[in-house]
């Protein structure tokens, strides 16, 4: 490798990753290349690594990572993000209607009552969000899902990540990853009935993923009904023998009724009901989208590979809320293109990883607004064109002091900008652009193999969306600067007999935190900046396996768990003093007992605790906690049907799965989303 190219690497050097397997053992450190068979008739692919490659590549990361396989959640029901990352710690995804969550790793986007911020949502690597920072998670489709990456907080550096709560990335199935065909049918509570076929195939040097999936369901309250048909396909071939090149398309067509929040004594009492303005009003939320990425991948020797692609998403959004507001019908246009180049190299005798790479995106959205007229369009009522653009240099370098310890460094550079044109009011038109130097640097210590230790100091910077920017009572764009935190992690991760665990502690010093505040008379209780807050808290996954053979010679017996603290507050706000930061129950613990028999059939109760959770900013009223019980079970009839039973809160609990913040109880309280009660699905998936 030229020396420009060590330079270059090492300079740019970001956040990377810890010991890899050659670091470990330093004599093994050219084995990895093949000679006995060519790559592709392995199942390799350069564009999307399978998941024990990504395995080890997300536990160099030193810091917060999760990786969730398609295996762990193709034998239950799986609607949302709530159901996929249920156990990966410090993920907080609580449902609030239909496929929508409270989705927030660290507190990020706590004040956001309806879809998300603060996190950055990919699709194999892509960036999935809106380019102002914005996102919906509708439109991903779990039956794809070969994997699910989580990098929290800073450590999603890697994917130019720039939020307080990293990166959720969900790499999707190929030809290679899950050849043949399968079909799966569900059904069960609320008239709800899923169906998905798929198929993957290898063609010489080509391979082929294709999956189709339709959805209905009456929903658990009044005015919940939804259905959707999402497609999803990628092609990937080969270019000779170092290079390789996919192309993905995804097309969603959703319609979902919106059923809105309640009082918390309708929540707890009669969960069921509906707001009554969003039957009146006919609160919806239909989407058709299609999204078309490419990445190509590129060797580079044997140790070295660039990454290019591009991606455009095409988004139509009908949305009817309440009389306020009216009817938000946009169409979006959203793209970008995307390099990396990155690879292993030795620097004076020590294996040195690096990884540069540069994200440009631009997005463009006709937002318009009518009068809600019974969920049709009436007279229009605001019209503008919004347009966001950014781009984000990053770099990462993992430098192995010893062959046990691993420096990483680790920086990236944005620069973002928000415009809005107003049509019919061309004096509130304003555009803003922000800049930003986000670095990082950590260290991974494996004293023996499969333990590791790891610390981090890291940046971010957090621009708002148009959420935040074109709020009412305000000319031009609302004063919103962005979201700035310094964060410290510490933790450890491994295995040790029958013992696993993945353990991060970190606290987050935060500046402009994007919050509720009340600011005075002709602008209203809505989305500003704090002065100085604080985010800390613990991420705890464990497991044991507690026996095999317990009843016959082949079964086994393990205990899951995730455990979530976490702790957020005002420090010496001039409005809330030290109060809490609402959002989030405090403590939040999951717990699975699984029973597998060597006839191919399991059994897993489980259970879900939360503590009680604060609702507004000024700490005078309560989410109450909850503890449910869930089961789930399976059976694997021959090596072509497995059928399975999931169900939950088994006891028919009344509680509030998740809320939107408020600044006291003065004004509207009507803002809890009931938990569901005792329901069950059932499942059956054919392989061919």
């Amino acid at each position: 490798m030229s020396k420009k190219y060590l330079l270059l690497g090492t300079l740019l050097a970001s956040p990377a990753v810890g010991l890899s397997y050659a670091e470990e053992k330093p004599s093994v450190t050219i084995e990895p290349i093949e000679v006995t068979a060519p790559k592709e008739q392995t199942g390799f692919s350069l564009t999307v690594p399978d998941n024990e490659t990504a395995k080890e590549e997300i536990e160099r990361t030193p810091g917060g990572v999760s990786l969730v396989t398609g295996e762990e959640i193709q034998n239950k029901f799986v609607g949302s993000y709530e159901d996929s990352l249920s156990f990966v710690p410090g993920v907080y995804a609580r449902k609030r209607f239909g496929e929508e969550v409270r989705l927030a790793i660290r507190g990020s986007g706590l004040s956001r009552g309806f879809h998300m911020r603060g996190l950055n949502l990919l699709q194999d690597g892509i960036p999935f969000n809106r380019v102002d920072g914005a996102g919906d998670f509708q439109e991903l489709d779990n039956f794809t899902t070969q994997r699910l990456e989580v990098h929290k907080g800073g450590n999603a550096l890697k994917y130019g990540g720039t939020t307080l709560g990293g990166s959720i990335n969900t790499i999707s199935k190929t030809g290679k990853s899950d050849p043949g065909y399968r079909m799966t049918v569900e059904g069960g509570s609320y008239e709800t009935y899923r169906m998905n076929v798929q198929g993957g195939m290898i063609l010489s040097d080509t391979d082929l993923f294709v999956s189709l999936t339709g959805m209905k369901s009456a929903g658990f309250r009044e005015h919940d009904d939804q259905k959707n048909v999402k497609f999803n396909a990628n092609i990937g071939t080969r270019i000779g023998s170092s290079a390789e090149t996919r192309f993905y398309i995804t097309a969603n067509d959703i319609d979902q009724e919106l059923p809105d929040s309640v009082s918390r004594s309708v929540a707890l009492n009669d969960p069921e009901t509906a707001n009554a303005s969003s039957i009146s009003s006919d609160w919806k939320r239909d989407i058709r989208s299609f999204r078309l990425s490419n990445k190509t991948s590129f060797e580079i020797g044997d140790d070295e590979q660039i990454d290019i692609g591009g991606f455009i998403n095409v988004k139509d959004l009908f949305h009817p809320i309440t009389p306020f507001v009216g009817v938000i019908d946009q169409q979006s246009r959203d793209g970008g293109l995307f390099a990396e180049f990155s690879g292993l190299t030795s620097l004076q005798g020590h294996d040195n990883r690096f990884r540069i790479g540069l994200i440009g995106q631009y997005g463009f959205t006709d937002a318009r607004v009518f009068q809600n007229i019974s969920g049709s369009k009436g007279a229009l009522t605001a019209d503008a064109d919004q347009e966001a653009s950014s781009i984000a240099l990053y770099g990462e370098n993992q430098f192995s002091l010893t062959p046990e310890l691993a420096l990483v460094t680790g920086a990236q550079l944005v620069w973002s900008k928000r415009k809005v044109t107003d049509k019919m009011t061309p004096s509130e038109s304003d555009s803003k652009t922000y800049t930003a130097f986000n670095p990082k640097i950590g260290l991974l210590y494996e004293p023996v193999q499969d333990i590791q230790l790891f610390a981090n100091i890291s940046r971010s910077d957090e621009t708002p969306t148009f959420s935040e920017l074109t709020q009412s009572g305000t000319s031009g764009f609302t004063p919103v600067d962005s979201q700035k935190a310094w964060t410290v992690e510490v933790g450890s991760r491994g295995t040790y007999g029958r013992a696993n665990w993945d353990l991060s502690l970190y606290r987050s010093w935060i500046r402009d935190e994007m919050l509720q505040f009340t600011t005075g008379p002709g602008i209203p209780a809505s989305t500003f900046n704090a002065d100085k807050t604080v985010h800390q808290g613990v991420e705890l996954g464990f497991g044991f396996l507690l026996a095999n053979g317990l009843f016959s010679e082949e079964d086994r017996l393990s205990w899951k768990n995730s455990y979530t603290f976490a702790d957020f507050f005002f420090d010496g706000d001039a409005q809330y003093g030290d109060n809490d930061i609402p959002g989030q129950a405090r403590h939040f613990y999951q717990s699975e007992l699984r029973y597998e028999h060597q006839a191919g059939w399991f059994i897993a109760p489980n259970i879900e605790v939360s503590s009680a959770a604060d609702v507004d900013f000024e700490n005078t009223l309560t989410a109450p906690g909850y503890a449910l019980l869930n089961l789930s079970a399976g059976y694997r009839i021959n090596e072509h049907i497995n059928l399975y039973l999931d169900a939950r809160n088994l006891l028919d609990r009344k509680y509030i799965s998740t809320f939107s913040t408020i600044v006291n109880t003065a004004g509207n309280t009507a803002v809890f989303y009931p938990g569901e009660g005792l329901r069950a699905f059932a499942g059956m998936r054919v392989t061919f």
